[in-house]
């Protein structure tokens, strides 16, 4: 893998606040850190590996900081609606703003929300 491809591979960015862009973050950044391992496993020249792994971690901070922002921004709009209806029924309801902002995924790319 050459410097440039590693460059190119993480350039878009986020402007929206719903929950299926921090998602897309979170897949973008579990790609990174893919990557970043299989580069620190290559058999490439020590100066190209150390100029691979300063860019792919200096792109996984930027999404980290992005993932934060959403995730302020998801806390901040769910304090001003409640997330569950009034009233003690027991239906099925959707994950709210902030459990799908908090989600996780699995080895294989699936999401695990834990309500």
């Amino acid at each position: 893998m050459n410097v440039s491809s590693v460059a190119a591979s993480a350039s878009v960015s986020y402007t929206s606040s719903s929950a299926s862009d921090t998602a897309a973050l979170e897949k973008q950044k579990a790609k990174l850190e893919a990557e970043l391992e299989k580069v620190s496993a290559s058999q490439d020249n020590e100066q190209a590996k150390e100029t691979q792994t300063k860019q792919l971690e200096q792109q996984i901070k930027q999404i980290e900081a992005q993932i934060a922002q959403k995730s302020q921004a998801s806390a901040n709009s769910a304090a001003a609606s409640p997330d569950k209806p009034s009233g003690n029924n027991n239906k099925l309801t959707a994950a709210s703003v902030q459990e799908i902002a908090n989600a996780t995924t699995d080895s294989s790319g699936r999401f695990d929300i834990r309500v």
